[in-house]
């Protein structure tokens, strides 16, 4: 009997050992040296006649999550629901570093050239305020939207992307939650900068027309909620943004070619991610978003390799300096010019300068 117990003894401290390693709470990122910064470099390179929807940028899949921590609370309003309860208490160190996209700030971000921002929200009852979530708690959207609002006074000639992806838990009909995802971006400032629909129809905006002649700053806002707010684009009648799903990069890759071929037949809609796309138009009347994201898949095979892999911002460092690599990245730029990544500020195999020097070069171009 003692035998036995002290077998069972073994076994349990050992699987509590392998629970333990697997949980270790460190989502790996290492930061390196750039050429330089990259907070101008719009107004310093794109020409003023080129629309706005042609623009190559970088882009930031879900894009604040830099303050999110293994002392993040989890959101249930968009965790899978392995990741709540006991379940997610056990694995939540695993889960963490699966979850966490980015570990540079708005302000950092800005600097190393991005300007599209893919935007998830939740609000949070505890607190009583809007967060960016991916799975956990981040960041106030207060927060983030003054930084905007700073970046955007000092940078004429700059224009920004804010696609708010996902608002966690609402109805997009519902009024009453617009209404206070629009004070905040109108008590940050951001609304004084926001292109207007009435401007003209979003595929005749030329970046003249967003900046004043690059005399200022201006940023689009898109929206799936179903309002009338001039100031909110529709997400329907305003952008494609096609999802592999899949943690398999040569699957990835074969989707981003197949998905530039329906964009260039002129068979790819807008608004391609929500149910109700009454106002979808052809993709390329609107922005088109490149996704070169692997994702964790919930399934045994992709729990080993998110294990493997350690964490979704080691994997995408990795990754990311193959993307260029790639013999159709160019076809795939000018399919789709904005280019959305994890770790977007990674300086691993050179990204950050390669992408941005590529990206210039296609707009110069």
């Amino acid at each position: 009997m003692k035998r036995i117990l002290k077998r069972i003894l073994i076994v349990f401290l050992g699987l509590l050992v392998v629970l333990m390693a697997l949980n270790f709470p460190v989502a790996t990122f290492s930061k390196g040296e750039t050429n330089g910064t990259y907070d101008h470099w719009m107004a310093d390179t794109l020409s003023g006649e080129e629309r706005i929807i042609d623009v190559a940028m970088l882009g930031a899949h879900d894009a604040f999550t830099s303050q999110m921590s293994i002392l993040s609370s989890v959101d249930e309003a968009s965790a899978d629901s392995i990741q709540t309860g006991f379940i997610g208490f056990l694995i939540k160190g695993f889960s963490y570093r699966q979850s966490k996209t980015q570990t540079a700030t708005v302000t950092e971000l800005l600097q190393a050239g991005v300007r599209y921002f893919d935007i998830r929200l939740t609000f949070q009852e505890s607190s009583q305020t809007w967060m960016t979530v991916h799975t956990y708690f981040s960041t106030p959207l207060s927060d983030i939207l003054t930084e905007i609002s700073a970046f955007l006074s000092n940078h004429p000639g700059e224009f920004l992307i804010l696609d708010i992806q996902h608002v966690n838990g609402v109805d997009y009909a519902d009024t009453e939650t617009f209404d206070q995802i629009r004070t905040l971006f109108e008590d940050a400032g951001v609304l004084d900068y926001a292109l207007s629909e009435d401007v003209a129809p979003l595929d005749e905006v030329t970046v003249n027309d967003m900046t004043d002649n690059m005399t200022q700053a201006g940023v689009v806002i898109l929206s799936k909620y179903i309002e009338t707010d001039l100031q909110f684009f529709d997400y329907r009648a305003s952008i494609r943004s096609a999802w592999a799903n899949t943690d398999d990069p040569t699957l990835l890759f074969q989707f981003l070619t197949s998905e530039t071929e329906l964009i260039n037949n002129h068979a790819a809609l807008t608004g391609n991610q929500v149910s109700d796309n009454s106002s979808a138009v052809d993709s390329l009347e609107g922005f088109r978003v490149m996704q070169a994201v692997l994702t964790m898949q919930m399934s045994g095979p992709g729990i080993v390799q998110g294990i493997t892999d350690w964490s979704l911002l080691a994997k995408a460092q990795r990754f990311n300096g193959t993307i260029l690599d790639q013999e159709g990245f160019d076809d795939w730029l000018h399919a789709m010019p904005i280019v959305m990544v994890d770790a977007a500020n990674s300086t691993q195999a050179d990204f950050l300068d390669r992408m941005m020097e590529k990206i210039i070069e296609f707009n110069e171009n």
